[in-house]
């Protein structure tokens, strides 16, 4: 993940140590030796003062991601153990982070309040004796996870028996799979669980569903291809109050926000079974049009949570902190692959971890 702001970090943290460099190792002007400054003084050649001397304008090259240091610049880091940038610095950077942040699916609408506190934190000096890219990449961490919103106690704190949850998303996002990692991991927490076969219309969903209840033991409520999901759910929560079990996970099919007819499907389910939570699974591959996608979601029937899949495979890392940053909603976990315990909390600590 995050192929791209590794690039950008490197770029910043090259820049300040060029810095550092001239600061610390001022350039040296030497007067030129004496036979070199002996030339041969030639006739003075007046030229009409009505012809205008043009002088060859200097190549410039290609324009870096920040300008050289201003001698204020050069005089304040001198004197600390940080390395301050210039205003110019700054700006340049903000530019170039900009484009790498869209480039790495980071929604526009949230571009904003990342660029301006990334920056604050960069203006306030990077310190000398750390290593660079590390320094740039921890600020960049900082900046983002003062912005989300997070709660990874969410889950197991319900107070329901049982708790219902009820999963959405789109077509392909790994919905099945995330639902069987989460009983993994409810059953690995003490905690009985059942699932739902909800989704009735994908081919071989049921199917599939039913091979993890029987890889991880825990039972499944299932019906027909074309029943209705809602009296699916309904069975799995009688089944799991007559048999005082903690967890009810419902399978729903995959649908996009533009059907109204499965949209209502999921608000009927909804009104019958009451989830205590509703889980959006997306994919971190999505892009930036994840956020209205899951817009219409949360105005049909109201979003709890996100669990984000495919996150070993995205190389841009921007889809999960788009939609935390702007629903204000939790993130609970990473899928990481596709074995049962590729499920990983969304924290500072494992998100840094992806940058290596």
């Amino acid at each position: 993940m995050f192929k791209l702001l590794k690039s950008a970090f490197s770029k910043v943290a090259d820049v300040l140590k060029s810095k550092k460099e001239s600061i610390e190792k001022p350039e040296v002007i030497k007067a030129p030796p004496l036979e070199e400054s002996k030339q041969e003084i030639k006739p003075k050649v007046e030229i009409e003062e009505s012809v205008p001397i043009n002088k060859v304008p200097p190549i410039h090259k290609e324009k870096e991601i920040v300008s050289a240091p201003s001698f204020k610049t050069k005089l304040k880091s001198l004197f600390s153990e940080k390395i301050y940038l210039s205003e110019n610095d700054l700006k340049d950077i903000k530019e170039k982070f900009e484009i790498v942040l869209l480039q790495s699916d980071f929604s526009v609408e949230i571009l904003d309040s990342i660029l301006d506190n990334f920056i604050a934190k960069l203006k306030s000096g990077i310190e000398k004796k750390k290593n660079m890219d590390a320094e740039i990449k921890e600020k960049f961490l900082e900046t983002l996870f003062e912005l989300v919103t997070l709660d990874k106690n969410i889950l197991f704190s319900t107070q329901s028996k049982p708790a219902k949850i009820l999963f959405v998303g789109p077509n392909g996002c790994g919905k099945t799979t995330t639902i069987a990692k989460l009983a993994r991991m409810i059953i690995d927490n003490k905690k009985s669980v059942v699932m739902a076969a909800g989704d009735t219309f994908r081919a071989a969903s049921i199917e599939q569903l039913k091979e993890h209840a029987n890889n991880l033991k825990v039972p499944i409520i299932a019906g027909n291809y074309g029943s209705d999901p809602t009296s699916i759910a309904f069975d799995a929560v009688t089944f799991a109050k007559n048999k005082n079990i903690d967890y009810v996970l419902i399978d729903t099919a995959g649908r996009q926000e533009t059907n109204p007819s499965l949209m209502n499907e999921l608000k009927k389910m909804k009104r019958v079974i009451n989830p205590d939570m509703v889980i959006y699974v997306a994919e971190s591959i999505a892009g930036q049009a994840v956020v209205n996608q899951v817009k219409e979601f949360e105005k049909e029937i109201g979003v709890n949570a996100f669990i984000i899949t495919k996150a070993d495979v995205d190389t841009k890392g921007g889809t999960a902190f788009s939609l935390n940053i702007y629903f204000k909603k939790p993130i609970l976990f990473l899928g990481t692959g596709q074995g049962y315990n590729d499920l990983v909390l969304f924290e500072k600590d494992n998100i840094g971890n992806l940058f290596e």
